[in-house]
């Protein structure tokens, strides 16, 4: 439940907490408008972790005079609280809201860190008993902020953290019931953010003039780099002072410094410019190299600047070969027919990968063919090798598929392939009894969601006709489901078990198979979640629909073959639940109807 949702279009709590701090500064010189977008991520009950955007927009000056207090500013912030956060406190008898926000913003001095602890008021606000989002004000006072000689220099301010400490009360005045009753959240920043909302400049009677040096970035590292190779990083050295910045000497030091070499053009560095250091890695060997680059300058307070430098040798490219899939099962083929299979070949290595030969080997090698355009295989890339099985006899054959290449690692790859021979003239009463495993999917289109499936098909095949029975079991699964109520969103969890009415039918004709399924489907337990709480709506041991479902499968043409499997899909409709307790109504919401789909695919038991 997001109480005070900070975001760009609704609400101006956090910029006016952050620009509050610096409001008061413009005291000797014209202010200049700024803007800062934050991102926040702040803990509420029930609901967890949300995310805050706050954007800052404040005129802020460039220029202060030491010595002149600023003076005091009032600050207003405007909150607005959304239609779920008004529902979660009306349901625990709120009246009204209450409490204070406290903003941590630092202001950084050349010699000193100054926190501002910034503090808004929210009096007792009224919480409609309508519905819709509804504002909240809170204020406060930024006390006058005083700079002195010792803080001449450029300075900058940093926005930080923030707090919300919130209380709800019934109408009694009583605190509301916990969790939403009174929390603090404290809010954190989301790193990687710039979060400087002003540089400025504190002036005294004298103007110190002294060189600043910065160097950027803080560390180098070259990564990974070919040994043999080289590469190149740029460092840059800036003078943000108001005086002249010499720079004494820049140099390598320590640790692997042989392998690596500085080359720069800087001497004297003028007030707002810069100069540059080239850095060259020469990797060697394997492993980790590293050194740190030394740049020492007329910066009366940060005279040397060490920078880490580093980087990692890998040897030469070289090809790695991967073949897909490690055997081939051509699975039962009539006497004198032919099933096609095919064989991927890649290469995972940063080399080129050369096939030098593919070739059958094994006794019954001349019952399999193979074609291929695998030649000269590129880094990512891939080549097919098309696989054919004819059987000349009844009964199992085998051979290997044997690929050899330039990968230093493996020159010699083998595929392992298989088939069987069906008799000729089998006769009606040829039956195969095939063990199939199915994993897949059902998407119940009353819920808008999908529910995993898995388990198994028994099946007996008359292979001279082609008609087959199957016990068809599908385990228990669970899936979530969504109601849409007005403008609320309800979310829930069933658990779904199937029971089968009678064998799973069907016929496969020239590797295309159609079949139909019977099953009952059971809820034995059903909840919402609401606020946060699980609440069960229904389900129980006799909770099942009013009559079996007919589930219709069919799969893609001459892509299903008796031995192996492959995907098969259908629709089907799920009639009306009974006996599942008194919100058996709410449960026929999200189950019910037609319009479900399930996709299936079948794999071989071995």
């Amino acid at each position: 439940m997001n109480l005070f949702p900070l975001t760009r279009q609704n609400s101006r709590l956090g910029q006016a907490i952050a620009a509050s701090v610096m409001l008061g500064a413009a005291s000797v010189a014209s202010a200049d408008p700024v803007s800062l977008t934050l991102e926040y991520t702040c803990p509420f009950p029930l609901i967890g972790n949300q995310p805050i955007r706050a954007t800052i927009n404040a005129d802020l000056p460039t220029t202060i005079q030491a010595g002149e207090p600023t003076p005091a500013f009032g600050i207003e912030a405007v909150t607005l609280v959304n239609e779920d956060s008004r529902l979660g406190l009306k349901l625990v008898g709120s009246e009204t809201i209450e409490g204070k926000a406290f903003s941590t913003t630092n202001v950084i001095l050349p010699g000193r860190v100054q926190p501002l602890n910034v503090e808004l008021d929210l009096p007792p606000s009224q919480i409609p008993n309508v519905s819709g989002p509804f504002e909240v004000i809170a204020t406060g006072v930024q006390p006058p902020l005083l700079f002195d000689n010792d803080d001449v220099g450029m300075g900058r301010i940093e926005v930080n953290e923030l707090v919300l400490d919130l209380v709800a009360r019934t109408a009694s005045g009583q605190i509301a019931p916990p969790p939403i009753g009174e929390f603090v959240a404290n809010c954190t920043l989301n790193p990687g953010q710039n979060n400087v909302l002003q540089t400025f400049e504190v002036v005294g009677d004298e103007p110190v003039l002294e060189p600043r040096v910065r160097v950027a970035p803080e560390a180098v590292d070259f990564g990974s780099v070919v040994a043999g190779l080289t590469a190149e990083r740029t460092v840059t050295i800036s003078n943000t002072g108001n005086a002249a910045l010499g720079v004494n000497g820049i140099f390598l030091d320590g640790g692997d410094a042989a392998s690596f070499m500085e080359t720069n053009n800087c001497t004297t560095v003028a007030p707002g410019s810069s100069c540059a250091v080239t850095l060259t890695y020469f990797p060697a060997g394997e492993g980790v190299q590293a050194t740190t680059l030394v740049v020492e300058s007329s910066d009366p307070n940060n005279a040397t600047v060490e920078v880490p430098v580093s980087g990692r040798a890998i040897a030469a490219p070289v090809a790695e070969i991967s073949v897909s899939p490690e055997s081939v099962n051509f699975g039962a083929v009539n006497q004198g027919q032919t099933a096609n299979r095919s064989v991927t070949v890649s290469n995972l290595g940063s080399a080129a990968l050369n096939i030098i030969g593919i070739n059958l080997s094994g006794d019954t090698n001349s019952e399999f063919f193979q074609s291929h355009n695998c030649a000269l295989v590129m880094p990512a890339a891939s080549c097919t090798v098309d696989l054919g099985y004819t059987p000349v006899a009844e009964g199992n054959s085998s051979a290997s598929l044997v690929i050899e290449s330039d990968d230093p690692d493996q020159p010699s790859v083998s595929v392992a392939l298989s088939g069987q021979g069906l008799p000729t003239g089998g006769g009606n009463d040829f039956v195969l009894d095939v063990l199939l495993n199915l994993e897949g999917s059902t998407f119940i289109k009353a819920a808008g969601s999908s529910l995993a499936l898995d388990g198994y098909i028994d099946a007996s095949l008359k292979l001279a006709t082609g008609e087959f029975t199957a016990d068809m079991v599908l385990n228990p699964t669970r899936g979530s489901f969504q109601l849409i109520q007005g403008f609320r969103r309800i979310v829930g969890i069933a658990d779904v078990e199937f029971e089968q009415v009678s064998q799973t039918v069907g016929l496969l004709d020239n590797n295309t198979l159609t079949a139909q399924a019977e099953v009952m489907v059971s809820v034995p337990k059903a909840q919402v979640s609401l606020f946060g709480l699980r609440l069960p709506i229904g389900g129980g041991k006799n909770c099942r629909t009013s009559e079996s479902v007919v589930i219709d499968l069919v799969s893609p043409t001459g892509e299903f073959d008796a031995l192996l499997g492959g995907p098969v899909s259908g629709t089907y409709s799920i009639p009306p639940l009974r006996n599942c307790g008194l919100l058996t109504d709410v449960l026929n919401m999200f189950m019910t109807g037609s319009g479900n789909t399930i996709d299936l695919v079948l794999t071989p038991d071995f």
